[in-house]
């Protein structure tokens, strides 16, 4: 009786395990990626629908990643900046479920919004509505000399995947903003599948 007990303790506890495997980590996570061999891909449309077309595929949303320093006061966090088409973004990825307060679709473009992890407005001590200034690492050459690039975001959701590297490390924006920050001029880091 008690062999029996403790085979149905450590299976429920390894399908729990699973479960949460899944839904945290998975759940972030696209299945597939594809990303440009020597920098962003030029024709991202077309490859997105060249691989819709393909029976395993069932979706496919572009993406453009970076690094920044995100700022607020006297805080700041290093974070990776999305940027995606919230749209899209809902049909390869269940960060839509994750969020705490506010919602993914308000980052619209031209909005300058900013959806975060738990752990970046923990640190940050912001909230909705409040602004989060994103720096970026390569600067901008001027007459005067090198300057940071910059942007103030306002804080339009916060999400918590009870993953530390998600919710203290991960940041979502408009596609079109993240295109216009990092200067890729539309196209995107690559396509999530």
């Amino acid at each position: 009786g008690l062999a029996v007990a403790v085979l149905i303790v450590v299976l429920s506890v390894m399908n729990g395990f699973e479960y949460e495997l899944q839904q945290r980590i998975l759940g972030m996570a696209s299945h597939a990626s594809i990303h440009g061999y020597d920098g962003p891909l030029e024709d991202w449309r077309s490859l997105r629908q060249r691989a819709l077309a393909q029976a395993e595929v069932t979706a496919a949303a572009p993406f453009v990643e970076g690094r920044a320093l995100a700022a607020a006061g006297d805080s700041a966090a290093g974070v990776s900046v999305r940027g995606i088409d919230p749209r899209l973004e809902a049909t390869v990825s269940a960060v839509e479920g994750f969020m705490q307060s506010g919602r993914l679709d308000s980052l619209e473009p031209g909005a300058f919004r900013i959806v975060i992890g738990r752990g970046i407005a923990d640190a940050l001590g912001v909230g909705i509505g409040d602004e989060v200034v994103l720096v970026l690492a390569r600067g901008m050459v001027t007459p005067v000399g090198i300057r940071p690039r910059l942007r103030t975001f306002e804080v339009s959701g916060v999400f918590e995947a009870g993953m530390y590297e998600y919710d203290r490390g991960l940041a979502f924006v408009h596609f079109d903003d993240a295109a216009l920050l990092f200067g890729t001029a539309g196209r995107a880091s690559g396509l999530r599948l």
